[in-house]
């Protein structure tokens, strides 16, 4: 039987440990996230803790650790066409339109668990699957190389004109990969102190073991930051009033990580930036299920002891994106990095994701964003880049595929750079079921 974290008997000091490590050394991966899904850093952690907090309570793997991640950020902001909103409009706006969509996500999430959709996902092809990854991985290294090699962000878009495509500038994925090969052949208008700061991360991130890395990656970054009075993009101080502050009064502390409830959510807009309710629901289902093989990949890397119940744990990835989404935050998945941390330091049960959870929220207060304001944003975005470059150097996945496979999963990676992850997995799966058929139809009818 599952564990779940009413099992107190499962409970363990190990699960006390890990939560309170995997909360600390995920910090930067918290604003990274944040950054990546075009939101202040300092919000990524505000809002990281209830997801957690709510998964727990569902959830019967007790290695399992959710939160906003790359994938989630990155498919959210593709979605609603993040960076070109935030411009126009404002971080703050940006929050509330992000969160909505967190929420419909949510909602999509529990309505397909109560369909036994759950059981469905562990269907998908697998060459959709491989292509996928890496479409991700590298739409992922796009949006990361602005920051990684420049000191301002900005200054790619500036100097890197695109071209036109059919009367019209390059748009969405198509754009950013080209700014990515634009990027990579023109080494020269990099920026020194980004480079080294990026390149300083991606050694200690990638070629240590320790699960402190991370932090100590960060801390060298701040610190150096500091010191050099580093004039480049840094996380900054937090947008007024997202701290987190003792009032005194019960209710409201308790209730202080909300940026907005589900009522006052601005739903129409968001339905109209997705191109209108048909659109939005496709867009918010399809999300869902890609999200759950997040969850599904973590678990067959790190299997609970007592299996699991695949429509509780979409039910909880339901909770966690409506926490998320209350709290103006990209939508939440699960974590290979830091659910396998939780599992090495021992975790036992769910109380290790309730403790991971009530942690995080309390790194939400204002000393902490003082601590942080330094950090370059050339840091976090290695970060980032540190884990999915494996998946774009080395495909295995996609590379053991043969024949017709390795052409669904080609095509399931260029539809998913070239436009966005939630297109590029719908392309994926209609372009194997048309293969599918084709070879279906051969077999019945052979010349």
């Amino acid at each position: 039987m599952p564990r779940y974290i009413s099992d107190v008997k499962a409970w363990s000091m190990g699960d006390v440990v890990a939560g309170v490590t995997v909360a600390v050394t995920s910090l930067p991966q918290y604003i990274a996230y944040a950054e990546l899904a075009q939101l202040s850093g300092f919000r990524g952690i505000v809002a990281s803790g209830p997801p957690l907090v709510a998964f727990a309570f569902l959830t019967g793997n007790p290695c399992l650790n959710i939160g906003v991640t790359s994938i989630t950020a990155l498919m959210a902001t593709a979605d609603l066409k993040g960076g070109e909103y935030r411009d126009a409009y404002g971080e703050a706006a940006w929050s509330q339109i992000l969160g909505t969509y967190s929420m419909m996500i949510g909602v999509a999430s529990l309505a397909l668990a109560l369909l036994n959709a759950g059981s469905l996902v562990k269907h998908i092809p697998a060459p959709v699957k491989a292509g996928w990854k890496l479409g991700f991985a590298l739409a992922a290294c796009a949006a990361q190389m602005p920051n990684s090699a420049f000191e301002h962000a900005k200054n790619l878009k500036k100097i890197c004109q695109l071209p036109n495509f059919r009367g019209a500038p390059l748009q969405s994925g198509a754009a950013n990969m080209y700014r990515l090969a634009w990027s990579l052949t023109h080494p020269h208008f990099w920026d020194a102190e980004a480079v080294a700061f990026s390149a300083m991360t991606l050694f200690i991130v990638m070629y240590f073991k320790s699960p402190l890395k991370v932090i100590v990656a960060s801390a060298l970054g701040a610190g150096i930051s500091y010191l050099r009075s580093y004039s480049g993009d840094v996380v900054g101080r937090p947008p007024p009033g997202s701290e987190l502050r003792i009032t005194g009064e019960l209710g409201a502390d308790l209730t202080s990580w909300v940026h907005q409830w589900p009522w006052e959510m601005p739903l129409d807009e968001t339905v109209n930036r997705l191109g209108g309710w048909p659109l939005a629901v496709m867009s918010a289902v399809a999300f869902a299920f890609v999200d759950y093989l997040a969850i599904i990949s973590v678990e067959a890397e790190r299997p609970a002891p007592g299996g699991s119940r695949p429509n509780r744990e979409m039910a909880g990835q339901g909770l966690g994106c409506i926490a998320s989404g209350m709290g103006g935050s990209a939508p939440i998945g699960g974590s290979l990095t830091r659910s396998m941390l939780a599992g090495m330091i021992g975790a036992s049960s769910p109380l290790m994701g309730l403790v991971c959870g009530l942690v995080t929220m309390c790194l939400g207060f204002p000393m902490i964003a003082t601590l942080l304001e330094p950090t370059p944003k050339a840091v976090l975005s290695s970060t980032v880049l540190a884990a999915v470059l494996p998946a774009v150097v080395a495909p295995k996945d996609l590379l053991r595929l043969k024949g017709s496979d390795a052409l669904v999963g080609w095509v399931s990676a260029a539809g998913t750079c070239l436009t966005d992850p939630t297109k590029g997995f719908g392309m994926g799966c209609a372009f194997y079921f048309f293969i599918y058929g084709l070879r279906k139809s051969t077999k019945t009818h052979p010349k």
